[in-house]
């Protein structure tokens, strides 16, 4: 493998262990083998999760198969999952499939991180799977933290019963074509999942359709938008930095389900920090509420200024208003601290 392979380090030291989701496609197949010519001391440290959610039936089980194998060769650990009705419990909890598939992945991940004592987990989002995001997130209307697209580290919970997941995505910056054409040359064969080609979903109406169709205007289309992610990322971490002070300045409380800080200062604060602040906010007090829709972030804050009458319902079990110069939101109708 030649020097091109060099991933981007992660703060992990020589001696922990690394979950590795591997699905038999060509994408965490090329993640795993060149983890394992790149991570130190990788054939002690590596344990390799697959999760078999059964809905291609033979198929999905000759998934599995191909990934036990390979583990065997190589003397890896394995780890699997296997998901019983699946298409019920999505019908079940009203999500869609590939939300519902995420969240059972990722909630395994934790588990396991856990009961290896590993460091997190590592995934095999590409180039691609960058862009995807970034466009899915601009269709859907999102700011600057949503077209920060996907992290090369970051924290998420999936199940509140195990610590936050740290998760590794190393292959962000090579093209999907790029990881095909090493396993090719390492004679490494890999799975093609078909339903990646049927359109009945919207990332892959976005995978299939919008991206080959908008890159007739620019056949660099998708580096673009890849790149507008990482640009984006970088600035969104730095204004988070911000945010402290101002915290600082406005001399908040939190209560039980609720948070009040001083209005005067919050209203002198840049527009910019005022609807991070309030996003942060309300994601602090209902984890479902970091979905909190533009013109509603804009309606706190006039709500804030006092140029609205308050308080107000904002979805999300919120209410927001002003009172003897005390801004505040709370949760599931809690007073006023």
């Amino acid at each position: 493998m030649t020097n091109e392979w060099t991933i981007p380090s992660v703060p992990l030291s020589k001696k922990e262990k690394l979950i590795v989701g591997v699905s038999g496609g060509s994408d965490s197949l090329g993640l795993l083998f060149i983890l394992l010519d790149r991570l130190p001391e990788a054939q002690e440290r590596l344990v390799v999760d697959h999760v078999n959610y059964g809905l291609r039936g033979e198929a999905s089980n000759r998934d599995e198969e191909k990934v036990r194998r390979i583990c065997r060769d190589l003397n890896l650990p394995f780890k699997k999952l296997r998901v019983r009705g699946f298409k019920s419990r999505v019908l079940r909890e009203k999500r869609s499939a590939q939300d519902w598939a995420r969240h059972i992945r990722y909630s395994f991940f934790q588990k396991l991180v856990r009961e290896q004592k590993a460091w997190g987990a590592a995934v095999a989002h590409h180039l691609e799977d960058q862009a995807e995001t970034v466009l899915d997130r601009l269709l859907r209307g999102a700011g600057p933290r949503g077209l920060s697209g996907l992290r090369p580290v970051q924290s998420v919970s999936f199940d509140p019963k195990f610590p936050p997941l740290k998760i590794w995505r190393p292959l962000l910056g090579f093209s999907k074509g790029r990881i095909q054409s090493f396993l090719t040359s390492q004679n490494i064969q890999w799975r093609e999942d078909k339903s990646n080609q049927e359109n009945k979903y919207r990332r892959n109406q976005i995978r299939n359709k919008i991206l080959p169709f908008l890159s007739r205007w620019n056949p660099k289309f998708t580096e673009v938008l890849a790149r507008v992610g990482e640009i984006t990322a970088a600035e969104d971490i730095f204004m988070e930095e911000q945010l402290a002070p101002l915290e600082k300045k406005m001399n908040g409380r939190w209560g039980k389900g609720d948070y009040a800080c001083q209005a005067s200062v919050f209203a002198k604060a840049p527009i910019a920090l005022q609807r991070r602040w309030i996003r942060r906010i309300a994601g602090r007090l209902n984890p479902q509420a970091r979905g909190l829709s533009f013109e509603r972030i804009e309606e706190v804050i006039r709500l804030w200024k006092g140029l609205e009458p308050g308080p107000k319902d904002l979805g999300f079990g919120l209410t927001g208003g002003r009172t003897l110069g005390r801004a505040f939101l709370r949760w599931k109708g809690r007073k006023t601290p």
